[in-house]
């Protein structure tokens, strides 16, 4: 069912309306506002917005990160993914990865990010014997992975500066990139590829590459393909982007109908 947008002054408004506008307006623009920041650009009362952001902070519905800028909490975060894996949802998603992955030839799959980390949201796996074993739910580190670098990669500057600046290098293997100028040299060229890639960095003998799933600003998240090596090398799978944004295109369109049909 499609709703009118209507306009509301700065004097009305329901507290639950209000949570809403808040919770809907962080979708697209997460991490980028203070909270005075925040009332202004949504036209509410600095004093009301900043009560309304103290509770949602105390539920963990919001939260700040370094730069006090106001953020999705572990609530909204989890609320999130509760949604989007729903089988509504998910089974036109699983559709097109199955397709891409039997294309490939490898297991491809959609990760998103979660705080500090890259969360495996869903995964398509092929029938090779040998296998690279993360299932759906892992947690994996943004710095390492294809789609971990992909998305600092895409950040604004000032946001991937504070992350790189408070967040610990580990080292996975021994082509793991620790050294926090070499990871900007990386991501910048990631930004300019386009794409995410990993060679051997997360886990000795896998090679990954990673696409955005985004439309016109709007990210759902990222589509991802990894290989052991030995089949398939990181210049290997580099091969399969033209096909891994077609996927992603479709999966995003999937979103964006499901989002305009409710």
């Amino acid at each position: 069912m499609n709703m009118k947008k209507t306009t509301v002054s700065k004097e009305k408004g329901s507290t639950i309306e209000r949570v809403l506008r808040v919770m809907s307006y962080l979708s697209c623009h997460e991490g980028e506002f203070t909270t005075n920041e925040l009332a202004d650009k949504m036209d509410l009362p600095k004093l009301a917005m900043g009560k309304l952001v103290h509770q949602l902070k105390a539920l963990g519905i919001l939260n700040e990160n370094l730069n006090r800028k106001i953020i999705a909490g572990p609530e909204f975060h989890q609320l999130s993914l509760e949604v989007i894996r729903n089988s509504v949802f998910s089974s036109q998603r699983i559709n097109i990865l199955e397709k891409l992955a039997s294309e490939i030839g490898e297991t491809c799959g959609i990760s998103v990010p979660n705080g500090i980390d890259m969360l495996y949201l869903e995964r398509v796996q092929t029938n090779w014997p040998l296998q690279v074993s993360l299932p759906v739910g892992s947690y994996v580190p943004m710095t390492a992975t294809a789609s971990g670098k992909l998305h600092l990669a895409n950040l604004s500057q000032e946001v991937r500066q504070v992350i790189l600046d408070n967040i610990a290098l580990d080292v996975f293997t021994e082509h793991t990139i620790v050294d926090k100028l070499e990871l900007e040299k990386e991501l910048s060229i990631i930004a300019q590829l386009g794409y995410g890639r990993d060679n051997n960095e997360f886990i000795d003998g896998m090679a990954a590459v990673s696409v955005p799933i985004s439309s016109s600003g709007l990210l759902f998240g990222y589509l991802f393909c990894h290989s052991p090596v030995i089949r398939h090398s990181l210049s290997d799978l580099e091969v399969f982007i033209p096909k891994m944004q077609e996927a992603a295109d479709d999966i995003m369109s999937v979103m964006l109908n499901e989002e305009q049909s409710k």
